[in-house]
């Protein structure tokens, strides 16, 4: 474990303490690419200082050249959007763990036996279904509550407020996913915060509404998706206490 956290760390701070724009702009090119991976090289043998032998800097080096290669085919291949580098920081977080397991003392078949373990976990498809439903599933369902209330507000009002193209289905996603993560966890508390935030990002937009139509239909919205959230984490932790 030890050694994947300094890899890993390592990695962190090699792509986002240490990666100047004119390398982070430039990932086509050979010259950034070639000091990107000296940059990885040498964090990797600075965090990795107990027992930095051949094979420990032959693994570091063998990393920081697939790092590279990683990031050279997302820039040719899928470009800058979100999803892109999603994909780019797991193919990372992948290949650490390869090198982490090579150079650690865990075998090949006791990871197999702990993944083999985790696909045959009952807690494992229990939260998977609660995310995938409450997060996705519920977003259909927000979107069929509201859509008739959305209908009735003024059209010189959404005129005004048009909002970023799909900001509002993120918006929900992550509101799900921050509500559940935080009930399961045991944060309670954390939701109400959350909420606040919320209301307070749109007051100014709820103040405008003389006629109360955008604040209805905002209260709608969020009490359906926050209301699913708290229901499915409430559902999924007391499950969990009778696995």
């Amino acid at each position: 474990m030890l050694i994947f956290l300094q890899l890993y760390a390592a990695h962190l701070i090699a792509d986002f303490l240490l990666q100047p724009d004119w390398i982070a702009l430039n990932k086509r090119q050979t010259r950034p690419l070639l000091a990107h991976a000296a940059i990885h090289f040498l964090c990797g043998c600075a965090l990795v200082n107990l027992g930095l032998d051949w094979r420990a800097a032959v693994a570091i080096l063998v990393l920081a050249s697939v790092h590279v290669l990683v990031d050279h085919l997302k820039a040719r291949l899928l470009g800058d959007r979100w999803a892109a580098f999603i994909v780019d920081q797991i193919a990372h977080l992948a290949s650490v763990t390869v090198a982490a397991l090579w150079l650690g003392s865990t075998s090949w078949s006791s990871v197999q036996e702990t993944a083999g373990a985790l696909l045959k976990s009952d807690r494992i498809y229990l939260i998977l279904s609660a995310y995938v439903g409450v997060i996705f599933g519920g977003g259909f369902l927000v979107q069929k509550v509201t859509q008739s209330f959305l209908a009735r507000i003024e059209g010189h009002l959404k005129a005004l407020k048009p909002g970023l193209p799909k900001a509002g289905t993120y918006i929900g996603w992550v509101e799900r996913f921050l509500v559940l993560t935080f009930v399961i966890a045991g944060f309670n508390d954390a939701v109400g915060f959350l909420l606040a935030v919320k209301a307070l990002a749109r007051f100014p937009d709820i103040r405008e509404d003389t006629k109360g139509h955008f604040a209805e239909y905002f209260l709608v919205g969020t009490l359906t998706s926050v209301g699913l959230a708290l229901v499915g984490g409430f559902v999924v932790k007391e499950v969990l206490t009778h696995l």
